[in-house]
C-alpha cells in the first residue's frame, strides 16, 4: 500500500507538471502562430540566448565581451549572473540536431520553470499536511497567469530558471521542519537551493531580504536557542549565501557580503553563538544583533553603489505617490528611464488581469487566519501557527513591493498560491460551513484563472515588439553592416548583437553606472544637441551605423520615450532627432540606407570620412584647374561616396559636365595623382 501511495503521488506530480507545461505552451504556440513561427528573442533576451548559443558551439564565454558596450565592451561574469545558460546549453547537446537551437531553449525553459509547480505542490502539502492542499496549490500555480505570464518561453529570463531552485528551497525546508531526527539533509538541501536561486537571479535578493528580518526577529527573540534543528537550517541558508557572495563574481562586484540582509544575518548568528555562552537579555541581544549594521553605515561599501538606483526610485515613488509625474524635470534621469514596465507601478487594471480571483482569496484567507486567531496564542517559532504568519508577512510584503514595482507579481504569485493552499487544508479540518464555502470558492477561483489563460492565449505575448520589423532589420544588417559597430537604442541594440552579428554601442540592461551614464549621453545629446553634435558623439564611441527607431514623437505615452528619459518632451528645432524622424533624406552628417516601417539605419559619416572627403575634393578640383575632367569627376565621386554633402565636390562635377556639354573634354598626357 505504501508503495502504491507514493507510485500515485509521482503520477499526481507529473500530472501538475504537465499541466504547468501545456498551458505556457499554449501561449508559446499562439504567438509563434501569429508571426509565421518566427519570434525573436529581444531586450536583455537576446544577450542570455547569444551566450547560450557561444556556449552551445563551444566558444564559451569571454571575461569580457567587445561586442556589447563596444569599444571597450563589458565584464561578462561581473555584469551578469551567468548560470542557466550554461544549463540550456548543456540540456540542448541533449535534443535532436534537426530541432533549432531556438526551439530546444524554449522547451528546455517550459520545462524547467514547470517544474516550480511539483515543487510548490510538495511544499504546501509538507507544511498544511494535507495532500489535497498541495494538489489545489500546485494546480492553481499552473495554470495562474500571474505565474504563467512571464514564463512562457517567449523570453529568456534569469528568473524562470531561479524560481524553481526558490520554491525547492522552500520544500525542503518544510521537510527539514518535519523530520526534527533527521533535518540534516533536508536543511542542506534547502540552503543549497536557496544559493543557488540567488546565485541565477539577482532579484532573489528581495526574498533575502525578508529571510533575513524572519531570522533576525526569531534570533534576538531567543526562539532558535533551544531548537538545534532550527538553527542549523537557518545559520546553513546564511552560509549558502555567503558562498554565493564569495564565489559568485557578479554578487562580489555588486557587494553582496556587505549587503544589508546578510548584516542581519551576521548580526543574528553573532548573538546567538554569545548566547549560546552567556546568558543575555533581549535588550542586549538586538544591541549585539545591530553591529554589523551599524559598522555597515561607516564603512565605504560596494552594495550602495551598485544599487542605490533602485533606492533613488523607490525614493521618487514614495515622494510622488507611486503616481508618475508628466513634467520630467521633476525626476532624475535614474528615476525617469527605470520608471516603465516591468518596475513600472501597478494600476488597478493591470491587477485585475494579472489576479482575476487570486488576490481576492488570498486576502480572504488572510482575514480567515486573522479570524481564527492562532496567532495570538504563544507557539514554538517552528510551529504551524508561525510559519503561516511568517508566509503571510513575505505575501503582505510582496504585495506592497508589486504596487510599487510591477516585476515583484511573481513573489505575489508564489506566496499567494501557498496561503490559498493552507486556507484549503484548514477548512477541510473543519466542520460546518467552512470546506461547503471555502473548497467550492477556491474551485471556482481556479477555473476563472485558467479561462484567463486559454481562452485568447495568444494576447499574453510581448507587448510593442515589432517581431517583423526587428527581423528585417537584422537581417539587413547581417547582409550589409556585420561585423561593423551599429549604435542602436537599447530597445534593439540586442537583437542587432545577436541576429545581426554587430558589435552594439548600448548595453540594453542598466545595472552599472557606466552603462547608465552612456545611455544618458546617447539621448541628451539625440534630443537636445545638434545633428553634427550627435555625429560626433556616434563617432567617438566608433559607431559605423546608426538605427533609429521611429515613434520618438509620438503624441501617446510620451513618458514612455526618450525624450522623456532625458527631460526633452520638446526637443528644440535643431536636435537630431527631428532630422532622423521627419528628413531622413536632408541629413548631412548621416546617410540614409534602409528603412522600415519601425526602423531607419543610416552610415554614420566619420570625422575621418569627412576629413577624407575634403582632400579628395581638393584634389578634383586640381584636376578641374588642369582640364583633367576625367580624374576630377572621379575624385568628386569619391568625396561624394564618403560625404554625400560635400557641396564643392558637387560643385566640380557641375562644372565638369558643363565644359562636357561644352564639346571640352581634355585629359593631360601625364596621371598626377595625389
Amino acid at each position: 500500500m505504501q508503495r502504491w501511495k507514493y507510485i500515485l503521488i509521482g503520477f499526481g506530480l507529473i500530472a501538475l507538471f504537465g499541466a504547468g507545461l501545456g498551458t505556457r505552451y499554449a501561449i508559446l504556440k499562439a504567438n509563434q502562430d501569429a508571426y509565421d513561427g518566427d519570434v525573436p528573442f529581444t531586450l536583455e533576451s537576446a544577450i542570455q540566448f547569444r551566450n547560450v548559443q557561444l556556449i552551445y558551439e563551444g566558444e564559451g564565454l569571454t571575461g569580457r565581451d567587445p561586442m556589447i558596450q563596444y569599444p571597450e565592451g563589458i565584464e561578462v561574469f561581473r555584469t551578469d549572473t551567468v548560470l542557466a545558460e550554461y544549463v540550456y546549453a548543456g540540456l540542448a547537446r541533449l535534443l535532436p540536431d534537426a530541432i533549432p537551437l531556438p526551439d530546444r531553449v524554449r522547451w528546455i525553459m517550459l520545462a524547467w520553470f514547470s517544474l516550480t509547480i511539483p515543487f510548490m505542490a510538495v511544499w504546501v502539502a509538507a507544511w498544511t499536511r494535507s495532500r489535497s492542499a498541495g494538489a489545489v496549490a500546485g494546480l492553481l500555480y499552473a495554470v495562474a497567469l500571474a505565474a504563467v505570464i512571464r514564463s512562457t518561453g517567449l523570453e529568456m529570463s534569469r528568473e524562470n530558471f531561479a524560481l524553481p531552485f526558490l520554491l525547492a528551497h522552500f520544500a525542503f525546508d518544510v521537510l527539514a521542519m518535519r523530520r526534527p531526527h533527521a533535518y540534516a539533509g533536508p536543511a542542506l538541501g534547502s540552503a543549497l537551493c536557496l544559493g543557488l536561486a540567488l546565485a541565477a537571479w539577482d532579484m532573489i535578493q528581495f526574498y533575502v531580504i525578508l529571510w533575513a528580518i524572519v531570522f533576525f526577529l526569531r534570533a534576538i527573540r531567543g526562539q532558535l536557542d533551544q531548537d538545534p534543528s532550527a538553527r542549523f537550517r537557518w545559520c546553513a541558508q546564511a552560509g549558502a549565501l555567503i558562498l554565493v557572495g564569495l564565489l559568485s563574481p557578479y554578487h562580489r562586484a555588486h557587494g553582496l557580503l556587505l549587503a544589508p540582509p546578510l548584516l542581519l544575518a551576521y548580526g543574528a548568528m553573532l548573538q546567538m553563538a554569545i548566547a549560546h555562552r552567556i546568558a543575555i537579555r533581549r535588550p542586549a541581544r538586538l544591541v549585539i544583533a545591530l553591529v554589523p549594521l551599524a559598522l555597515y553605515l561607516l564603512v565605504p561599501h560596494a552594495y550602495g553603489e551598485s544599487y542605490g538606483h533602485f533606492a533613488e526610485l523607490l525614493f521618487a515613488k514614495i515622494r510622488f505617490l507611486n503616481s508618475k509625474p508628466m513634467d520630467p524635470s521633476l525626476l532624475t534621469f535614474n528615476q525617469r528611464i527605470m520608471w516603465v514596465p516591468a518596475l513600472d507601478s501597478a494600476s488597478w487594471a493591470l491587477t485585475r488581469t494579472l489576479f482575476p480571483a487570486m488576490l481576492y482569496l488570498v486576502l480572504a484567507a488572510i482575514a480567515n487566519a486573522l479570524l481564527v486567531g492562532p496567532f495570538f496564542r504563544k507557539k514554538p517559532a517552528e510551529s504551524d501557527d508561525a510559519n503561516l504568519l511568517q508566509y503571510i508577512f513575505f505575501f503582505c510584503s510582496s504585495l506592497i513591493a508589486y504596487v510599487l514595482f510591477v516585476r515583484f507579481h511573481v513573489y505575489v504569485a508564489v506566496f499567494g498560491v501557498a496561503c490559498i493552499g493552507w486556507w484549503w487544508a484548514w477548512s477541510l479540518r473543519r466542520r460546518g460551513w467552512a470546506p461547503v464555502l471555502v473548497c467550492p470558492l477556491i474551485f471556482f477561483a481556479l477555473v476563472v484563472e485558467a479561462a484567463q489563460v486559454l481562452e485568447e492565449p495568444g494576447r499574453w505575448g510581448r507587448p510593442n515588439v515589432y517581431y517583423r520589423e526587428v527581423r528585417e532589420l537584422t537581417e539587413w544588417l547581417n547582409e550589409y553592416a556585420a561585423p561593423e559597430p551599429v549604435l542602436a537604442n537599447f530597445g534593439v541594440s540586442a537583437s542587432v548583437l545577436t541576429y545581426g552579428g554587430c558589435p552594439i554601442i548600448l548595453h540594453p540592461k542598466f545595472e552599472t553606472r557606466a552603462i547608465r551614464e552612456r545611455v544618458r549621453s546617447y539621448g541628451e545629446t539625440l534630443f537636445k544637441e545638434s545633428e553634427e553634435t550627435f555625429r560626433d558623439w556616434a563617432d567617438e564611441h566608433g559607431a559605423e551605423y546608426f538605427v533609429y527607431a521611429l515613434g520618438e514623437f509620438a503624441p501617446r505615452s510620451p513618458e514612455l520615450q526618450m525624450r522623456y528619459f532625458v527631460d526633452a518632451l520638446e526637443p528644440p528645432d535643431h536636435a537630431a532627432a527631428r532630422v532622423f524622424e521627419f528628413a531622413p533624406h536632408e541629413a548631412v552628417y548621416f546617410e540614409y540606407l534602409w528603412g522600415n516601417r519601425k526602423y531607419r539605419v543610416f552610415r554614420v559619416i566619420t570625422r575621418e570620412d569627412e576629413r577624407q572627403a575634403d582632400q579628395l575634393t581638393i584634389f578634383s578640383e586640381r584636376a578641374l584647374e588642369r582640364g583633367d575632367l576625367r580624374r576630377a569627376e572621379e575624385y568628386a565621386w569619391a568625396a561624394l561616396t564618403l560625404f554625400p554633402a560635400q557641396y564643392r565636390a558637387r560643385e566640380v562635377l557641375r562644372h565638369a559636365a558643363a565644359l562636357k556639354a561644352q564639346g571640352f573634354d581634355y585629359e593631360p598626357a601625364e596621371e598626377v595623382r595625389p
